[in-house]
């Protein structure tokens, strides 16, 4: 570009003016591809936090069915009885019975009140078998 001095200053802010539209655009694009990214972040936030609260819920249930089979396991140590009598003063199978004491399933309702009251007071449960 061959320009005198005089011109110089006119040609440049034609130059810029010129490159306005393309440098709005491109400003416009980077707003974009910004608010793409801000929404793809606060989607993995979401997910991190959901996945946390996941492993919190995990862990209780944890801790819940470990009662149950210590609940269980606590409730016959404390009654010193064979898992045979026991299953039969529940009135439930030995089977269920391992099964309770091994995790893979969890007493429900009447027999869950029973295994409490049994590890809370072992003596009542044996007054209450022997009528």
């Amino acid at each position: 570009m061959n320009v005198s001095q005089d011109s110089a200053p006119m040609d440049y802010m034609d130059y810029f003016i010129n490159q306005l539209p393309r440098n709005l655009a491109t400003m416009a694009a980077l707003r974009d591809e910004l608010a793409v990214r801000q929404g793809a972040l606060s989607a993995a936030q979401d997910a991190v936090a959901d996945r946390a609260k996941a492993a919190e819920e995990l862990a209780a249930a944890r801790a819940t069915a470990a009662e149950m089979v210590s609940g269980a396991k606590d409730a016959r140590a404390a009654l010193k009885v064979t898992q045979k009598d026991f299953a039969t003063l529940l009135g439930v199978s030995l089977r269920t019975l391992h099964q309770w004491e091994q995790g893979r399933r969890k007493p429900t309702g009447a027999a869950l009140t029973l295994l409490r009251v049994a590890r809370a007071n072992p003596r009542a449960v044996m007054q209450a078998a022997s009528v």
